[in-house]
């Protein structure tokens, strides 16, 4: 498939790996199709899920909902931070809304904070929304 991976002539079955990895080197991925959203510039929303731990940073355009922990610096669209979800660093978004802890220096537009959250850090906001039973400690500036 990759190259000469004939099998050799001595009747063993070891195949020339070597063919096959410089076909892979010389793979032009400049000519491989990816999948484009028809017409619109929605993306599929991205899950870190419950047992899942992530460290480093982190961009989309759309929306990633944690389940897990992530640590690091998250920039997207819209952030949902689940019950069982903890998310430690720098967070810039559009729209936060935290179920679950979220800690560091948080930038966003519209900030909720649920009933059973934790929110701790230095905070910047248009709009903050925290149901009874949230808690908020930090640094607060409205924008």
């Amino acid at each position: 498939m990759f190259g000469n991976n004939k099998k050799p002539e001595d009747g063993s079955n070891e195949y020339d790996s070597q063919s096959g990895q410089e076909a892979a080197e010389n793979l032009d991925l400049s000519q491989v199709e990816t999948p484009t959203s028809s017409g619109s510039n929605m993306l599929k929303p991205s899950i870190i899920s419950e047992g899942f731990e992530f460290t480093g940073d982190m961009k989309s355009g759309g929306s990633i909902t944690v389940d897990g922990t992530f640590k690091g610096n998250l920039s997207v669209q819209t952030l949902l931070i689940g019950a069982n979800g903890l998310v430690d660093g720098t967070v810039n978004a559009d729209s936060i809304n935290v179920k679950g802890r979220l800690l560091g220096t948080i930038d966003c537009r519209d900030l909720v904070i649920g009933g059973r959250a934790t929110v701790d850090g230095k905070l910047s906001y248009a709009s903050i929304t925290i149901q009874r039973g949230g808690t908020v400690k930090g640094d607060l500036k409205r924008k």
